[in-house]
């Protein structure tokens, strides 16, 4: 894990640090997890996780900036916190890079491994959740097809991809099934590529 500049930093200047380490690696079909300690919710999704609860959110690249739009995009099931314009109703949003680390304090690049049609068709997916504004699923459930809570989404995304379940065996607990940050973190397709942190080292 490396270590960057403190929080004390102006807050553009530490996400632009945290997008600069990131996009000299960054790949289309990567996956961009944020830090649990994020916010309440983060926490609390990564409570869920039964292992490596270091994260709490997830994103996925569909865009380095080498495709003429100019900058690296995330697409993320957001929850529509409200906190600007337009995003009281949460839905998939496609974001910049820089926009999705803005409230990050610890970032993860993980690569999936998987042929290039089948990241394509993933990558492909994933843009059409975004344009067509996905809501967010508050109900948590995998039974529904037309609305998507963020693990969710990057698990149909692979599955598309793949042309089968990515994750056959789910997580489950108190009755529910569900896809934990965890599954996708550990997933046998995924590697860590890059953990950043801006917290002050102990």
């Amino acid at each position: 894990m490396t270590t960057l500049p403190g929080q004390a930093e102006p807050e553009a200047e530490r996400v632009r640090a945290l997008a600069q380490a990131l996009s000299a690696k960054i790949q289309p079909g990567d996956l961009v997890f944020k830090g649990a300690s994020t916010a309440i919710w983060t926490e609390l999704a990564a409570s869920w996780s039964d292992e490596d609860k270091r994260w709490g959110h997830v994103g996925l690249v569909v865009s380095t900036g080498q495709d003429g739009h100019g900058r690296i995009m995330v697409v993320h099931a957001d929850t529509g916190t409200g906190e600007q314009p337009g995003t009281d109703i949460g839905s998939v949003r496609a974001v910049s890079l820089d926009t999705f680390l803005g409230d990050v304090d610890q970032v993860g690049l993980f690569h999936l491994t998987l042929p290039p049609e089948a990241r394509a068709r993933m990558v492909d997916w994933t843009r059409t959740q975004a344009d067509a504004s996905i809501p967010f699923d508050r109900g948590y459930s995998l039974e529904s097809g037309n609305n998507f809570y963020c693990t969710e989404l990057v698990w149909r995304a692979m599955s598309e991809g793949l042309g089968h379940d990515a994750i056959p065996r789910k997580s489950h607990r108190l009755g529910r099934t569900y896809i934990a940050l965890s599954d996708l973190s550990r997933h046998p397709l995924a590697s860590e590529v890059l953990v950043l942190d801006t917290r002050t080292a102990p």
